[in-house]
């Protein structure tokens, strides 16, 4: 059981920070460098994790452990929760609203209305609370969903990091998946949502900064 559990938080690591070195690894689980290489040993031979060379302007090269497909894939999916959502969504739709829209307009119009219907389901947790109220409550909401997040305070206001995406190989595909965390987000904190970084385009997690103050008018028409 120990050993799974240090597993687990090598594998949590390597996800949250994309890529550690043993030595960030045993400063951080306060463990032997070798018993962390150890257990590195363990993770490449299950095709977890894998060892990458970077080279220093000065001294040895060092490596830095990543995580591969099959280690990302230990962290929970929801593919299955996605299609549900998905065809529920399809049988909501009025033909009136598709008519004369492209395919790309329909998916997003898709995704648009489920980031609304998922919103309206939890709204009455968010009444009457102060913003700094609703983003602890909102990183619950993902973190049903099986998401791996966190917030954090912000001199302009919070940042909500996504480190798992439940549907990360949809959406590497498909751009709506990711807009549509984006509308969910939106709606739930009154439009203040904006993306500063996605996974599916190249970053180490996903990352929304949520802003305080008065939204300018334009934004507050289109969140309403």
């Amino acid at each position: 059981m120990a050993v799974q559990s240090t597993k687990s938080q090598i594998l949590a690591l390597l996800k949250r920070n994309g890529g550690c070195t043993v030595d960030e690894l045993a400063s951080a689980l306060e463990l032997a460098r070798m018993t962390v290489r150890q257990h590195l040993t363990t993770l490449e031979r299950d095709n977890l994790v894998t060892a990458r060379e970077e080279h220093r302007p000065t001294g040895r090269p060092h490596f830095v452990y990543l995580l591969t497909d099959e280690g990302e894939e230990t962290f929970p999916k929801r593919y299955d929760r996605l299609a549900d959502m998905l065809i529920d969504e399809v049988g909501f739709l009025d033909s009136s609203e598709i008519e004369g829209l492209s395919p790309a307009d329909k998916k997003a119009l898709l995704f648009r209305k489920l980031a609304r219907r998922i919103a309206n389901q939890h709204a009455h947790r968010l009444v009457g609370k102060s913003l700094e109220e609703q983003v602890p409550i909102v990183l619950d909401i993902l973190q049903m969903e099986s998401e791996f997040a966190e917030w954090h305070k912000l001199p302009e206001g919070f940042e909500i990091v996504r480190y798992n995406c439940p549907y990360r190989r949809v959406a590497e595909s498909q751009d709506e998946v990711c807009v549509w965390h984006l509308e969910l987000l939106s709606q739930l904190l009154d439009g203040r949502v904006r993306a500063a970084e996605f996974q599916t385009h190249g970053g180490d997690c996903c990352r929304f900064i949520v802003e305080t103050g008065t939204l300018p008018p334009q934004e507050e028409e289109a969140s309403e």
